[in-house]
Parts: structure tokens; sequence; C-alpha cells
């Protein structure tokens, strides 16, 4: 659950990131992309190693992650 308009910071995973927004209103920031609103029954996708950045809407967001990294790694590192 990510409260009402909050900037999460840029980062990475070392693997992909696949979501899908239970409620609420994110918008998604991948760099090399145009930012992407996403609304409550909308999924996504990060690829490996991607910097990216999120947004939550004026009412916040649930979001349910699924993470697929490699085994040892922190699950997120702040991009440089």
């Amino acid at each position: 659950e990510i409260v009402p308009n909050v900037v999460i910071g840029r980062h990475t995973h070392p693997g992909m990131e696949g979501g899908y927004v239970l409620e609420g209103e994110l918008v998604l920031m991948i760099d090399g992309q145009a930012p992407k609103t996403l609304k409550a029954g909308e999924s996504y996708q990060i690829p490996l190693e991607a910097i990216h950045d999120a947004k939550s809407g004026p009412s916040g967001a649930k979001v349910l992650a699924v993470y697929v990294v490699r085994k040892g790694e922190p699950l997120a590192t702040p991009a440089k």
C-alpha cells in the first residue's frame, strides 16, 4: 500500500517486476519511456535492471507486485 502523492524514488531491481494495481492510481516512470498512468485493474511489467520510479495518485494505491530476481542480491538498489 502506498499513501497518497508519494514519489517512491528512482531505483532498479536485479530482475523483472510485474504488478497489478488493486486500488487507486499509480504513475509509472521507466527511463526511456513516457510516464504511464495505471488505474485499478491494470497491470505493468518493468524489464530487468530498468531504472524506474513511481508516484501514487491523490487517493494512494494498493499494488500487488511480483519480483523474479537473482538470488542473493538486494531486491532494490537506488539509481545512480
